[in-house]
């Protein structure tokens, strides 16, 4: 079997191997133990590049080549992309052993291995940023990539080249920034911060002078706060409240156990969210004309209307057990006082057990048994033995009528898709009260979806009419001239107002990207 598998590797690597090597063999660059032959991407291509550059070092200008190596730097704390980070170890041990004509070529070749990824990053960035690893090859960057490469190359201006396949947004600048702004307290060692219980405005703190290095570490401003003092005074306390506010924490200026997580979260976990986060703004979409975004872990919905942020609301998303994917979908439709058909999920998992301890439980929610969603006509649940059933043998359908009662409030925003995610009002108000929101099976329950609903008419040039005091009609569908697009995404880290903002990761899409502490 060792025999077999032997041959099948030479039988790929060989031709390989033998491309790569014996061109740069021939010109005296590479020793014969190198192992470049086996890192090259795209080696053919990497030999018409020196050929046309009539065999001349092409990165003799090493701050072009870090501008590279900080790209590979950002991936590999992202930490999605195993090729990319052994092609960036390899670049680090070529450059600080001097074996420059190595160096050299391996850095060409992951030049074009990060043109691709840049160039598809926007199709496959669901499946890397959220899913699984790239372990795959990348294709070779499409030929208008080549040709700025060669011309970059001719001009001197890779650094140039690097930048323009580097997203341009402000919230990936801003997070690159903090990134660097990070880089400076990996070598400072910050110590823990520690205290025995919770501390409130005038307790005694052993460790103040920790605390304020931890908040200085995600750009809280400690300069008005005392530092000739050894208690939690008022000056402390706003920078405090900032903190809890940047990381989605109840704004009390009390230290607890949650507020002392995030303090002491460690900085290269911080720059693994701040890469990943930064990452998937290749995938998120950057036009602002017209767009509705959730993001999950922030529990907040914006819409954009001709550029402009017209609408934001807190906004209820599924638990973990039931996760809101991240999706793009359009919003099509406003459907007013809608009636729920039941997932079968919910249904079974959830009603159906609930019925069987009480028999009412259906009466009491208004919720209709039927042969299939649709039908008019309705199964008696009083002929279904209950106690003996078994939930994922139902044979039927429910759906919650229309009223106040209904699971979906007063209004649906469809949003049609195969996963049957979409947003909508609530009757249970108080769960925008709380600081984490994740309550729901999966679809998305906006606060004052009202307001929402109007502004998404006056849009349309549409308004509600109202007869006899009942304005909302009875399960209404009022179809929109335009289809909106929705994005459902998932940002951990993101900029806004002056500050990067950080969240939990309730889905734990982040955790297997973190590199050591």
């Amino acid at each position: 079997m060792r025999k077999i598998r032997g041959l099948i590797l030479v039988l790929f690597i060989v031709p390989y191997m033998s491309q790569a090597s014996q061109y740069f063999n021939n010109i005296g660059w590479l020793d014969a133990t190198s192992q470049l032959a086996k890192l090259l991407q795209y080696p053919a291509v990497v030999e018409d590049i020196y050929r046309n550059n009539d065999r001349q070092m092409i990165w003799f200008d090493l701050h072009q080549s870090s501008k590279l190596e900080f790209q590979l730097e950002v991936i590999h704390h992202a930490n999605f992309s195993p090729l990319f980070s052994r092609q960036l170890s390899y670049l680090q041990f070529y450059r600080k052993s001097n074996r420059w004509y190595e160096y050299d070529v391996l850095a060409t070749d992951t030049l074009l291995l990060y043109l691709s990824y840049a160039n598809v990053a926007n199709k496959m960035g669901h499946k890397w940023f959220f899913k699984r690893k790239m372990n795959e090859p990348l294709p070779l960057p499409p030929n208008s990539a080549l040709v700025a490469t060669h011309r970059a190359i001719d001009r001197q201006e890779l650094g140039i080249l690097i930048a323009a396949y580097t997203p341009t947004t402000l919230g990936y600048k801003y997070l690159i920034d903090t990134y660097l702004n990070m880089v400076r307290f990996q070598k400072m060692n910050v110590l823990i911060y520690r205290q025995n219980g919770i501390k409130e405005m005038g307790d005694r703190l052993e460790n103040r002078a920790i605390l304020l290095r931890r908040l200085e570490m995600v750009g809280i401003d400690i300069h008005r706060v005392r530092k000739d003092v050894t208690w939690y005074d008022a000056s402390l306390e706003d920078a405090i409240k900032q903190f809890q506010s940047l990381h989605g924490i109840e704004v009390d200026g009390v230290i607890g156990p949650v507020t002392i997580k995030w303090l002491n979260l460690s900085v290269n976990k911080r720059l693994s969210i701040l890469a990943i986060n930064a990452e998937r703004i290749r995938y998120w979409p950057d036009q602002r004309e017209q767009l509705i975004v959730v993001n999950v872990p922030s529990f907040h919905l914006k819409y954009w209307r001709l550029g402009e942020t017209v609408f934001e609301s807190k906004v209820v998303v599924g638990r973990r057990g039931r996760p809101t994917p991240v999706m793009t979908t359009k919003l099509h439709s406003l459907i007013l006082n809608p009636t729920w058909n039941v997932p079968w999920r919910i249904m079974v998992e959830d009603i159906i057990p609930k019925v069987k301890k009480d028999k009412n439980y259906l009466v009491r929610h208004n919720i209709k048994i039927v042969p299939k969603w649709g039908a008019s006509d309705f199964i008696n649940p009083e002929s279904i033995d209950w106690d003996r059933l078994k939930p994922s043998r139902f044979p039927y359908q429910m759906t919650q009528m229309s009223g106040d009662k209904n699971a979906l409030g007063l209004f649906k925003f469809n949003t049609p898709n195969r996963r049957a995610i979409y947003l909508h009002d609530t009757p249970v108000k108080s769960l925008f009260d709380e600081t984490q929101r994740a309550f729901s099976s999966g679809c998305i329950r906006i606060e004052h979806a009202d307001l929402f609903a109007d502004l998404l008419l006056e849009s349309e040039g549409l308004v509600i009419e109202e007869e006899d005091n009942e304005p909302l009609g009875s399960n209404q569908s009022i179809p929109l001239k335009s289809r909106i697009p929705v994005h459902i995404i998932y940002q951990t880290a993101w900029y806004e107002g002056g500050n990067v903002h950080y969240r939990e990761d309730i889905y734990r899409m982040d955790r297997f990207r973190y590199t050591k502490s």
